[in-house]
């Protein structure tokens, strides 16, 4: 085997070992993503009445909450739903300061479908009125995550709070196990507050050093 090939085959185990360290971690992105984890209404709420109150706007509604909240994975939740319903859906996630949509997607709006704006609060004030307008002429209904109320009806307004990351953190587990503990969590949430997506980057962090301490104490004790 030539040096090229066990290069090849050391950066092939390098990362399967990665990808396995990140299969191991249950706050990973691999378990986290929007749609990989279901989303957890608190209260009484569900996704069916969330989708029967954007009917009765009118299919105009806004989902509102803080940075890394949830909003996404709410989307991921909802849309299976709308098209299972027979609604054609025409998407798109917005990132930092773009201020304009994406040449030509107005073009393409569904008829009496519905359209989906994935950080709405990026769109500059006479992009926001273009696209309304535009979906009015089409006919076609309209439901944006912002971090902010705008004058789209507010759906649902989220802000996780510590019982419910508590939860979140116990479904994570149940599919993986971590030392993550009850106190571990709370001290993330105190930190972090409504942001789950921080907390669970930094439970990320915690899950792999209380690991590597284990494996340390392992070894100096064989």
């Amino acid at each position: 085997m030539d040096h090229h090939q066990t290069h090849l085959n050391a950066c092939g185990l390098a990362n399967a070992s990665r990808i396995a360290s990140r299969h191991s971690n249950p706050f990973a992105t691999c378990w986290t993503r929007p749609g990989a984890l279901p989303f957890r209404f608190a209260d009484r709420q569900c996704a069916e009445q969330i989708v029967a109150q954007l009917a009765a706007r009118k299919w105009r509604g806004a989902i509102v909450g803080p940075h890394g909240c949830g909003k996404s994975t709410l989307l991921e939740t909802l849309k299976p739903m709308l098209r299972g319903a027979g609604i054609r859906v025409r998407e798109i996630t917005l990132r930092d300061k773009q201020r304009r949509l994406p040449a030509g997607f107005l073009t393409l709006l569904p008829p009496r479908g519905l359209t989906i704006v994935d950080g709405y609060e990026q769109l500059g004030r006479l992009e926001r009125a273009r696209l309304k307008r535009r979906c009015r002429r089409a006919n076609c209904g309209l439901l944006v995550t912002s971090h902010a109320p705008t004058n789209i009806p507010t759906l649902i307004h989220l802000a996780p709070d510590a019982r419910l990351v508590q939860q979140l953190v116990a479904d994570l587990s149940a599919r993986v196990s971590t030392p993550i503990t009850r106190a571990d969590v709370a001290a993330s949430h105190a930190c972090h507050g409504s942001n789950v997506r921080e907390i669970f980057f930094d439970l990320y962090d915690r899950h792999e050093r209380l690991r590597r301490m284990e494996r340390t104490i392992s070894r100096a004790g064989a």
